[in-house]
């Protein structure tokens, strides 16, 4: 993005370009349903389809190679600016990093997705593949934000409906049995949570 945006509105709408111009926002029919721009090192934007939300929140810092954006994927219930909610009387994480999705959706068992992390680390074959790329080194060194997204593009190509079909609300068949997926795999891991619910805890 332009290097001499200073006002948060002139980030966002710079931030929305870079979005759509490298993600197939439109074509998964996603539209935007809020934005905070008040402040450019705390810009949120949050795109709805009828399956899933996907948080884009975009920090900018003192040079742009050092800009920090994290995707994150909520279910339709998730809130605007909240990590957690409360759901069937717990509080549980309600935004999902997309990695801990792809784990499930590559059809390993939990004690498979535990050695493959070790083994590996925590990217889906796919996410590694891009890293590993010379087209992935070139934009994580140009721009580290452009990067994510076009990672997540590539992620949507790869996963397509599969993806989205799994935080649907209408699905809760599917989401249960990622839920006991991402249970194990924790226990497994052992997993240790500093802030929040436990991280077996999800909506």
């Amino acid at each position: 993005m332009e290097p001499y945006l200073k006002n948060g509105e002139e980030v966002g709408n710079a931030l929305i370009r870079l979005i759509e111009e490298n993600l197939a926002v439109k074509g998964w029919n996603f539209r935007i349903t809020f934005t905070r721009f008040a402040n450019p090192s705390d810009i949120l934007i949050i795109y709805d389809s009828g399956w899933c939300r996907v948080s884009f929140m975009f920090s900018r810092q003192q040079k742009p190679r050092l800009d920090e954006l994290s995707i994150d994927y909520g279910r339709l219930h998730a809130p605007n600016e909240e990590p957690f909610m409360m759901w069937e009387g717990q509080q549980c994480h309600c935004w999902h990093n997309i990695h801990y999705l792809l784990r499930f959706l590559d059809g390993f068992s939990p004690a498979d997705a535990v050695e493959h992390e070790k083994a590996h680390g925590p990217l889906s074959r796919v996410a590694e593949n891009f890293w590993q790329s010379n087209q992935g080194k070139k934009l994580r060194e140009e721009y580290p934000p452009k990067y994510a997204i076009v990672l997540h593009s590539l992620l949507w190509e790869h996963y397509g409906q599969r993806l989205f079909e799994l935080l649907d609300l209408r699905r809760p068949d599917l989401w249960e049995q990622y839920r006991h997926f991402n249970k194990e795999y924790h226990r497994l891991m052992g997993t240790k949570t500093i802030y929040g619910p436990p991280p077996e805890n999800i909506c």
